[in-house]
């Protein structure tokens, strides 16, 4: 869905409406949903729900949207300590904000066999990109916790997969069976340390890495993050936590608090930030044993804990939806879809369809196989950076 939205689906045939968290309502809310679906939201009269995530870029854009659109529920990974702070009553007045994970825990992964740790063949994987510096220090944490540990790991014998190449990230079954074939897997809370109202942030640092590619994350947190850093906790547990714990794999994490949900120690061995129990984090992944254990243990307190299920998380959804249905007085749908009429209003909308299509057909080239992912982010990591400012609108024009 990208710009283009079925012409003969009628919104007011349901009861809710729901934006999911890949169609930003931030800056680039009409890139995604395009100006004609903008307008029917606006219109719109049935409950208006949104999922948002990564909200640390110019969040006065998304008040804005918010309040135009007529958003009455945001479900928001920002923890619930930080709630007002960025959606503050003042600025989005009629919106109701709950606190929901990132993630929860996969029912297929729960049932699926896997490997005992011993039988694995990789000791540790991981994969991420290398983040904007303007995400402040803890973005910048994904990246360096594989590089620093590649660097330390060498000599100890250790059969490392650690890649911070966009063009080499997984999805899908592949990431489910990477995980799965690793003895531990290293990982770090989600989130930002820094939080851009109005966007000036992120263009001046922007600014400035263009001019000075070279440029260190420590020269530019020196420059302009530095009164940033930390105003606001975004952190948050990864939904890769709740997939290593489905299958069964131990977890080596940077010392943080993961929303609560894991115990130090108990469910992961802690890495301290500096490195400075590195050898006492190698002994342990020696120890084959001490993995299995605790990835056993994590499995049972975690994985099989109801609390972190998506059931749960559902029922969250639903009873709050009802909920502010019901408070609202929203207008509920006289005559809802049938699936059947559902699909041939899609369908019928012949535009939206063949682009569809098209779309998918095209991903599948282009992105869905490896060898074409890896060699298009070999092409893109290869442009300077001043080039990719250029490229990147029109490869945004492309992908429409």
């Amino acid at each position: 869905m990208l710009r283009h939205f079925p012409d003969l689906v009628d919104l007011d045939r349901f009861d809710v409406v729901i934006t999911h968290y890949s169609l930003s309502l931030g800056p680039l809310l009409h890139h995604y949903l395009g100006p004609k679906l903008v307008e029917r939201l606006k219109r719109y009269k049935g409950l208006k729900a949104a999922f948002l995530q990564d909200e640390y870029r110019e969040i006065q854009t998304y008040w804005k949207h918010i309040n135009e659109l007529g958003i009455d529920v945001l479900f928001s990974c920002v923890p619930g300590h930080e709630i007002a702070k960025v959606y503050p009553p003042d600025k989005v007045p009629k919106l109701r904000v709950e606190n929901v994970l990132t993630g929860y825990v996969p029912e297929r992964l729960v049932h699926q066999e896997v490997l005992p740790v011993d039988q694995r063949p990789i000791d540790v994987g991981y994969r991420t990109r290398r983040m904007p510096f303007w995400l402040g220090r803890l973005g910048q944490e994904k990246w360096f916790i594989a590089e620093e540990f590649k660097r330390r790991a060498e000599g100890t014998g250790l059969k490392l997969d650690l890649s911070t190449r966009e063009g080499e990230r997984l999805y899908g079954d592949a990431w489910s069976k990477f995980v799965a074939s690793c003895r531990a897997v290293i990982g770090v809370e989600s989130g930002a340390s820094i939080i851009d109202f109005d966007g000036k942030l992120e263009h001046r640092v922007e600014a400035y890495t263009s001019k000075y590619p070279d440029a260190t994350f420590e020269e530019v947190s020196e420059k302009f993050l530095g009164p940033f850093e930390g105003s606001l906790n975004l952190h948050q547990i990864s939904p890769r936590c709740f997939e290593a714990a489905a299958l069964r794999t131990p977890m080596v994490l940077f010392e943080g608090e993961y929303s609560g949900v894991l115990t130090p120690e108990r469910h992961f061995i802690v890495l301290k930030k500096d490195f400075s129990n590195f050898d006492e984090v190698i002994a342990k992944l020696r120890d084959h044993s001490f993995l299995q254990a605790m990835a056993d243990r994590t499995y049972a307190e975690i994985a099989l804990d109801s609390r972190w299920s998506y059931r749960a998380f559902i029922k969250q959804v639903d009873d709050i939806l009802e909920e502010e249905v019901s408070r609202r007085a929203t207008l509920e749908a006289s005559r809802p879809y049938t699936k059947a009429e559902f699909n041939r209003a899609r369908r019928l909308s012949v535009n939206y369809y063949l682009r569809r299509k098209t779309a998918l057909f095209m991903q599948s080239i282009l992105l869905g196989m490896p060898f074409s992912r890896k060699s298009i982010f070999w092409l893109w990591e290869a442009l300077p950076r001043p080039l990719r400012r250029f490229a990147r609108p029109l490869a945004r024009t492309v992908s429409r």
